[in-house]
């Protein structure tokens, strides 16, 4: 293979005398829609970069995932999936000749290789300011931005690198296993009730849920349950169910019950803010709306507990 022939953009001067370097365009590219430029093709697991303009300027937002950058024991002490850090370039700022973006074109690697020879050689002037821009952000010309959950950060549509036209609903899988993975990792309920005679019920419900799922039992007399006459020697039915978290908190499942009296459906993530009693009570909600509506693994038994 020929190899490549690196053309030199200073333009020749007369003998005796040094060749003078050719001033690189820039130039801010119109983009009044949110576009990612940079980034990993899933920004809310690994980060991306977005930006606009309007062509004078360049308004840039870098999405952090908490979890990518310190894991999630300490993340879970953040309770919240994503940071961000925000930039505004003018053209001045962009300016190859500055101090500052020749150190961070040199920290993206853009100062030499074949990089150098795309960016000087072949990039249009507004995917010079775009790199520029970009390595700027790395290099840490960036301010802190706003925090929390993908509806927190992101505000409006954005095109992403794979040419999905959303808004945060697009980094919003990285919300619900954040709220799983990190929040509700420890979670532990275990709940019982027997009534309404407890010395001697004929109706129970036992509920026990962590992150790896939830296990629901419950007792009901024959009679009660089904209106049947109870077979000999039994009776109480029983169901049993053994389900997983998203089961129970998908805000369009139909068997969505209600929570403390009110018909807003709950999602992973409301379940992960929630404190510890309301948590305990929109799971058992849930559980009861559950078997309400698919039912469960069906037995007799003589007694409760069996």
């Amino acid at each position: 293979m020929t190899p490549r022939k690196m053309k030199s953009r200073k333009q020749p001067s007369l003998p005796g005398f040094p060749d003078i370097p050719e001033k690189l365009e820039v130039r801010i590219p119109s983009m009044p829609q949110w576009k990612q430029i940079g980034g990993d093709m899933s920004p809310g697991a690994h980060g991306g970069l977005i930006a606009k303009s309007d062509g004078d300027a360049l308004e840039l937002i870098e999405i952090q995932p908490v979890r990518a950058y310190i894991g999630d024991r300490e993340a879970a002490e953040v309770g919240f999936p994503f940071w961000t850090k925000e930039a505004y370039f003018d053209l001045s700022d962009l300016d190859p000749s500055n101090e500052d973006v020749q150190s961070a074109l040199a920290t993206s690697g853009f100062t030499e290789g074949e990089q150098k020879f795309w960016f000087e050689e072949e990039a249009t002037p507004e995917q010079r300011a775009l790199v520029i821009a970009e390595a700027l952000v790395s290099y840490g010309r960036a301010d802190e931005g706003p925090a929390g959950w993908s509806s927190d950060i992101i505000h409006d549509k954005v095109k992403w690198q794979d040419g999905t036209i959303a808004g945060a609903e697009y980094i919003a899988d990285e919300d619900e296993e954040f709220a799983r993975d990190v929040l509700l990792d420890n979670l532990d309920v275990d709940y019982e009730k027997y009534g309404p005679d407890e010395k001697n019920p004929t109706s129970g419900l036992k509920v026990e849920a962590s992150s790896r799922g939830v296990e629901i039992t419950e007792w009901t007399d024959i009679e009660d349950a089904n209106g049947e006459e109870q077979p000999e020697g039994e009776r109480i039915s029983r169901q049993d169910a053994n389900i997983d978290l998203s089961e129970l908190f998908d805000p369009n499942a139909k068997h969505r019950g209600t929570y403390s009296g009110d018909d807003k459906s709950v999602g992973i993530v409301e379940l992960a803010k929630m404190n510890d009693d309301e948590r305990e009570d929109a799971i058992v909600s849930a559980a009861i709306a559950y078997l309400g509506y698919w039912g469960g693994e069906e037995s007799y038994v003589d007694a409760i507990g069996e």
